[in-house]
């Protein structure tokens, strides 16, 4: 049933059904995150470095930013092709968004890499 939903006969279902894990993820993160927080309490510099300290949680944060940059792909560019007839202002329009996501993922990936 969920291999003939992912094929050519419903091009919309993949980018659907990759923008709902992609939220998941997020949302899974950001309950993570907020549990994290009232138990850690960061009130200074030194804490907050060190709250970011853990490899898990690296990793998790950087599977966040991807996530959140899958998904705003998925959803700016369906309102891209949804206001704005103009073909080649909605094709500079994209490839401005798909420069600013990768230098969002570099960034992200140097700030959870990084020691």
């Amino acid at each position: 049933m969920m291999t003939k939903l992912l094929t050519k006969r419903y091009p919309g279902m993949r980018a659907w059904l990759m923008q709902r894990l992609t939220a998941l993820i997020m949302a899974v993160y950001s309950v993570m995150l907020f549990i994290r927080i009232l138990i850690l309490q960061a009130d200074s510099y030194e804490a907050f470095l060190d709250f970011f300290q853990p490899s898990w949680f690296r990793i998790a944060s950087w599977l966040f930013w991807i996530s959140l940059s899958i998904h705003a792909w998925l959803g700016i560019r369906d309102v891209f092709k949804d206001y704005v007839p103009n073909m080649q202002m909605r094709s500079v329009l994209l490839k401005i968004l798909v420069v600013l996501l990768w230098v969002y993922i570099a960034w992200a990936s140097w700030l959870f890499v990084r020691k």
